[in-house]
């Protein structure tokens, strides 16, 4: 008498999916509310009132600088590094309280020199700045 075995048909194994979208969704809720929480810092600058006239300025009481694109610092037809330009612009303006720094940025300059330059400027109070783009 031979017995019939009888082999039960296996479902092919498969990893559940219904959960993926709601763990995604979590995902992207986290993320966004995580970001709401950083605090990105960067230089205040004080900028002139929407009706403000333009100013006059005398040219005793203007400094002009240049900002090469070699991350130099030109003034007076002369090349200084940041620390000796900051302590040229602090001699000049204990010379010369109602002095006005107009500073000329050339457009490959390195975007981190000119946030350092205004940095060394608010330590040392010189408050009066103008900045453009170079043509």
């Amino acid at each position: 008498m031979a017995i019939k075995i009888k082999r039960k048909s296996r479902d092919p194994e498969e990893i559940p999916l219904a959960s993926t979208a709601d763990i995604a969704f979590l995902l992207i809720i986290f993320f966004l509310a995580a970001s709401a929480l950083l605090e990105l810092k960067g230089v205040k600058l004080p900028l002139p009132k929407k009706d403000a006239p333009p100013m006059k300025i005398e040219k005793k009481n203007l400094l002009k600088l240049e900002i090469t694109k070699e991350e130099k610092f030109i003034y007076d037809n002369k090349t200084y590094e940041l620390n000796d330009i900051l302590t040229i612009m602090e001699e000049k303006f204990k010379q010369n309280p109602e002095i006005v720094f107009a500073i000329q940025v050339h457009p490959d300059c390195p975007s981190k020199l000119v946030p350092e330059l205004i940095h060394g400027m608010k330590q040392k109070q010189l408050n009066k700045f103008s900045i453009t783009i170079k043509k």
